[in-house]
């Protein structure tokens, strides 16, 4: 006899949490919906129609997978961010809610430009990429904008490629394979925003991350060193000999480290204001830096 909606539900939901696996009534709608191709809401609404065998097995397949602790989004391959659908593989960190501050801060910064400099191109930059959920928002969100997006893993840049073109913003996204800003130094002061969601996690914190995190998304775009700031000091080194007159610079950062890298910023002498801002949680989770309009 086949299973019903309801019934597998029930069950996935006490084996999640027998093995203490996080939000598992959450995990278990989001998997059996990507099984079923459904939204989760009409789970409960058909909680008493019948499993296929195949769906069964389908199933149970990727809720063996979350049992050991493998992220729902890598099951799924999907994560929403910025009200957009993007496609996240082990390639990739997968997009948190409070990064879409950056994108918030971004487009609002972005239409001061604009006004300050209504004849200029508007180009923007994305250090450390990843899915492209930041350059595809801000490419999403600003019609007018031409987007360079960079990241050290190849990989990581095909998954950002995909996610453009089914997002319908390919042909303003340009992609480079770089460690931060080298392969751009040559370009001259032409970025009005460069936004980064950089590693710093430090190391303590590292060892003390849930398996969830530390066994299956990349390393080499969480850690940040011993204080978690290597990466982003040497992008605040470098970053103001792209940035445009007037141009900003945003940067994700973690929750104990918003003074130090507001410091690091302002003793680079070569920006005219920095600040902060502060995600929904009341975390300074953004630092903020603008250049000078003349030199």
């Amino acid at each position: 006899m086949s299973q019903t909606i309801g019934a597998v539900l029930r069950q996935a939901v006490r084996c999640l949490e027998r093995c203490q696996a996080s939000e598992p009534r959450a995990s278990a709608e989001v998997l059996l919906a990507d099984v079923l191709g459904t939204l989760r809401a009409r789970l409960h609404m058909e909680a008493s129609h019948p499993l296929s065998a195949e769906q069964y097995a389908a199933f149970m397949a990727r809720l063996q997978r979350r049992v050991r602790g493998e992220p729902v989004q890598y099951i799924t391959g999907r994560q929403e961010f910025w009200s957009l659908d993007f496609e996240v593989s082990p390639h990739v960190l997968i997009p948190r809610p409070e990064s879409e501050l950056l994108v918030e801060q971004g487009v609002h910064l972005v239409q001061q430009w604009c006004a300050m400099h209504p004849q200029v191109p508007l180009r923007l930059l994305d250090v450390g990429t990843g899915s492209g959920n930041l350059a595809i928002s801000l490419a999403h969100t600003l019609p007018r904008a031409e987007v360079w997006a960079v990241d050290r893993s190849f990989g990581a840049l095909q998954v950002a490629r995909r996610n453009a073109q089914r997002l319908g913003v390919l042909e303003r996204l340009h992609w480079v394979c770089a460690d931060l800003l080298t392969a751009l130094q040559t370009r001259g002061r032409s970025f009005a925003l460069c936004v980064a969601n950089l590693p710093y996690v430090t190391a303590s914190e590292w060892r003390d991350l849930p398996r969830h995190i530390k066994d299956y998304e990349p390393r080499q775009a969480l850690c940040g060193g011993e204080d978690g700031l290597d990466l982003i000091r040497r992008l605040l080194a470098t970053v103001p000999e792209v940035l445009a007159p007037g141009g900003w610079l945003l940067l994700e950062v973690g929750w104990q480290q918003a003074a130090a890298v507001q410091e690091a910023a302002q003793q680079q002498g070569r920006f005219d204001a920095t600040g902060v801002y502060y995600d929904f949680a009341d975390i300074a989770r953004t630092v903020w830096a603008q250049a000078p309009e003349e030199r």
